[in-house]
């Protein structure tokens, strides 16, 4: 995206702020570009590093909101903070819910089919069905590498599934860390 996409989109956001308020933001947003391109950065770069415009306008919008609040402490103004926050709020919810039930229903099925290798081959290794295998296959070796196959599989599908849960968590600190400074200086301002 570039310089001038990124700005129409953020300043569609930001419709509804008083003029000087879209203004300064604005002013802040095309310094960030003229500083990222005098350092040699591409504008796609930058509007990169910055994220999505729609997200940074709802955050903007509520933080404007805060501020307004604070200087002058109206119904008005808080009803504009209530609002930015529920608008947040419901976003959040809207999109993250869906995708985190998806990821827990697909998490929970690979931890099952992890811990089936893991009993299937430790059945296989320890013969628990003495003969069971031996009839079907005939082959004590052909019982032997399936089982240490299962464990290995069932082992490094639950380190793989353990390095993808701790990538999740950490995107997941991040997304809230985002939010953390908007909650905080309401909860001061109040």
């Amino acid at each position: 995206m570039n310089r001038a996409n990124f700005i129409a989109q953020l300043r569609a956001g930001l419709s509804g702020l008083h003029q000087s308020d879209i203004n300064d933001i604005i002013a802040d947003y095309e310094s960030h570009f003229a500083d990222g391109m005098a350092a040699g950065r591409s504008e796609d770069e930058v509007a990169e590093a910055l994220g999505d415009p729609a997200r940074l306008a709802r955050e903007l919008r509520a933080e404007v909101g805060f501020k307004r609040w604070e200087q002058q402490r109206s119904a008005g103004n808080f009803v504009g903070v209530v609002l930015a926050l529920v608008g947040l709020a419901t976003i959040d919810i809207m999109f993250l819910l869906p995708i985190l039930g998806v990821m827990l229903a697909v998490f929970f099925v690979i931890a099952l089919a992890c811990v089936g290798c893991l009993i299937g081959g430790a059945i296989l290794l320890g013969n628990l069905i003495p003969g069971g295998w031996e009839l079907m296959m005939g082959n004590t070796a052909l019982q032997t590498l399936t089982g240490v196959g299962l464990l290995s599989g069932g082992i490094g599908g639950g380190a793989l599934l353990l390095m993808i849960l701790d990538w999740v968590a950490r995107a997941l600190i991040q997304y809230a860390r985002l939010h953390f400074r908007l909650f905080k200086s309401a909860n001061d301002s109040i």
